[in-house]
């Protein structure tokens, strides 16, 4: 993996990530292929798109790494040959009902109810053999108001994985990141990040965000991390997806994002109009000939009217999920890419005081 910084505004980069023959522009957001595809959603209308996160957690169960990899690996698999990240199953351990031991975590499988353990070993070998670009650490993720105790006992358990994770991965085409963990203690993400920049990983995730923090106490943690990590690897919140969150992060030199949130949004009605939101199930639209966003160039502002789409979500809710999830995730990807000509025309602080205003 190389990684390039092209321009820095204050601390807010643009760069250049390049893995295996693709280039990805960043900032950059990733949206979230967990079974392989966005629900509802063809690759096709994602021509913008440059990375997929897709996840570990459910391709290991279901259909399994080694159906993958016989079929040529993941991307062979979806059809898709741009960039792809696998996260490691570790945000997983915190939503879903499980149990944590030191040598990892004991689930409840989702679609029959048995029950399995998911070791850092394991995570590893998973990705490996679903041979995405990029892989994630098997990380102990816990609530972010957890006491300092807890938060230590978690950094430490992610430490330990970490080493493991080094150890296991073998697949010479993958990156490997490292994920800070510590709460919102200071002390302990500097702890954690330091744990992980001593692994020399290919890139730093910092987890244990977008799960119940204010944006002030989230911001704070970045922007501390901002000086503590090494500023010529890839910087990584996980699982953020709101437009002015994303603005906020971009500020303190983050440069990757992830999150189900425009995709989950559009499946209830919701969509993304620069800084704000519609709920295109109002009554207003039902006879409004104009398209969701005028500025905005996607497949579905081009074609259609929010009257249509409001038909489309109340009449035939489940057609109308492809449109309504192509615009929010282009619409996002879109105020990424401003953001990234603000920092290379140096005048970031005005688009990011223009956007929050808007």
């Amino acid at each position: 993996m190389k990684f390039e910084i092209i321009k820095t505004d204050k601390k807010a980069r643009a760069g250049l990530l390049s893995l295996n023959g693709n280039t990805v522009e960043t900032p950059t957001f990733m949206p979230v292929a967990t079974r392989g595809t966005i629900k509802s959603t063809p690759h096709e209308y994602l021509n913008k798109t440059s990375i997929l996160l897709a996840n570990a957690y459910h391709l290991h169960l279901r259909p399994g790494p080694k159906i993958i990899s016989d079929h040529g690996g993941l991307h062979k698999f979806m059809n898709w040959d741009k960039l792809i990240l696998t996260d490691s199953g570790g945000f997983q351990s915190w939503s879903l009902p499980t149990k944590l031991y030191d040598d990892g975590v004991e689930f409840k499988n989702v679609y029959d109810g048995s029950y399995f353990k998911l070791t850092p070993q394991d995570s590893i070998k998973t990705q490996n053999l679903l041979g995405s670009d990029i892989a994630m650490i098997f990380d102990c993720l816990i609530d972010i108001d957890k006491p300092d105790e807890e938060q230590k006992k978690a950094i430490e358990i992610t430490k330990k994985w970490a080493l493991i994770a080094k150890e296991t991965h073998n697949n010479s085409l993958q990156s490997l990141f490292g994920i800070v963990q510590g709460g919102l203690n200071l002390n302990l993400r500097e702890q954690s990040a330091k744990s992980m920049i001593d692994l020399n990983f290919d890139g730093y995730a910092i987890g244990g965000l977008a799960i119940g923090e204010s944006r002030e106490e989230r911001k704070s943690v970045v922007e501390f991390l901002s000086n503590v990590l090494p500023v010529d690897k890839p910087r990584y919140v996980m699982g953020l997806g709101d437009t002015i969150g994303l603005i906020d992060l971009i500020d303190s030199g983050v440069d990757m994002f992830d999150c189900v949130w425009p995709a989950r949004l559009a499946r209830h009605g919701k969509l993304i109009i620069k800084n704000q939101y519609i709920n295109i199930k109002n009554n207003k639209y039902e006879k409004d000939t104009s398209p969701l966003d005028e500025d905005c160039n996607c497949y579905v502002c081009k074609n259609f009217s929010k009257a249509y789409l409001r038909h489309l979500f109340v009449n035939e809710t489940t057609s109308s999920w492809l449109y309504l999830t192509v615009h929010n995730i282009i619409q996002t990807e879109n105020i990424i890419q401003q953001a990234r000509d603000s920092i290379l025309n140096s005048s970031f602080d005005s688009f990011k005081e223009e956007y929050l205003n808007g």
